[in-house]
């Protein structure tokens, strides 16, 4: 009796490290997720640019998404749960909703990058995923299928964003200014894709291929994994991360340049670039407005310049 005692004690002992630690983990995530939100949030208020108004909800939701991680685990704190009750979804249409609020808010932006201001573009593909998000909750029974298949959504809308970019890079029917938008962008394409794979492994090892023992049940290291995708924690880091950058140039070029109170995203987004690539090669807007009409003086045939001089010359002689 007294063994079972002290069995049972260091198992509670250990289920504490293993609940503090993750909950740590958690909270440094919630905080960067907080962080981008607050900066792109700012700098919406800055340029008014409503790319970033779709990232700091994008962010914001996210953070709410994490938070019912910690209520997972205070309504099961202290007692062990049953491998039935793991493949369990929890607040299934909530979920739904605020996955489709965060893949939306992000489709958004990226349509607001490229300046796709078509309505059935930006609200189709939110429409099919809560669709089909709610269909798997309501239809399917539960059980590890319906988890990988709930869950599994998510990355399929991120595979259409990635894919959507990609046709846009390598058709030709697309401008070049608007290929040239996607390629300056390819190494967060290219880190995102690998992350979007890492998601669907882990989540296929963690709910399809692992199946707890009863005894590793009792310390609850299954509903802290469960409860957990570490890839796509790294995939929201990669993108708060690129987010909290842009915003601190853009903060500290607005003491140089201030922003455009009446102009459009597209406007205030060119407004933005080229003050960041005169800042990036030490120039001036005056010197580079310079430089670019010079550039266009050589590109004109000799008799055009011709003529041009000519008619400079002739406004000095009738001043």
């Amino acid at each position: 009796m007294i063994a079972q005692r002290k069995a049972w004690g260091n198992q509670i002992e250990k289920g504490s490290d293993l609940e503090a630690a993750f909950s740590t983990y958690t909270i440094i995530v919630m905080f960067i997720c907080a962080v981008a939100s607050t900066a792109a949030a700012g700098s919406y208020v800055i340029t008014r640019n409503r790319m970033f108004m779709y990232v700091a909800i994008a962010f914001f939701l996210y953070f709410f998404d994490l938070s019912f991680i910690f209520q997972a685990e205070y309504l099961n704190h202290g007692t062990a749960i049953t491998i039935n009750a793991l493949y369990e979804i929890q607040n299934p249409y909530i979920k739904a909703i605020l996955a489709c609020g965060i893949l939306e808010s992000l489709w958004l932006a990226i349509c607001m990058y490229m300046d796709k201001t078509g309505l059935l573009l930006q609200v189709l593909p939110g429409a099919i995923f809560i669709t089909l998000d709610f269909l798997i909750a309501c239809v399917l029974p539960d059980g590890p299928i319906k988890q990988w298949l709930f869950y599994s959504m998510r990355e399929v809308f991120l595979i259409w964003c990635l894919a959507y970019l990609t046709w846009l890079a390598k058709s030709k029917t697309t401008s070049h200014a608007t290929r040239a938008l996607v390629r300056r962008q390819k190494p967060v394409i290219l880190a995102s894709a690998v992350l979007i794979c890492c998601i669907i492994i882990e989540n296929s090892l963690v709910i399809l291929l692992w199946h707890p023992s009863q005894e590793m049940m009792e310390t609850l290291l299954p509903i802290f994994i469960s409860e957990r995708n570490f890839s796509e924690n790294i995939f929201v880091i990669l993108l708060a991360t690129m987010t909290v950058r842009h915003t601190m140039e853009l903060f500290r070029l607005r003491h140089d340049a201030p922003p455009i109170p009446k102009a459009s995203d597209q406007e205030r987004y060119i407004t933005a670039n080229f003050a960041l690539y005169c800042d990036r090669n030490g120039l001036t807007t005056r010197r580079t407005r310079y430089s670019a009409r010079d550039n266009r003086r050589q590109r004109q045939p000799k008799h055009r310049q011709r003529n041009a001089s000519c008619a400079r010359h002739g406004e000095k002689s009738h001043a």
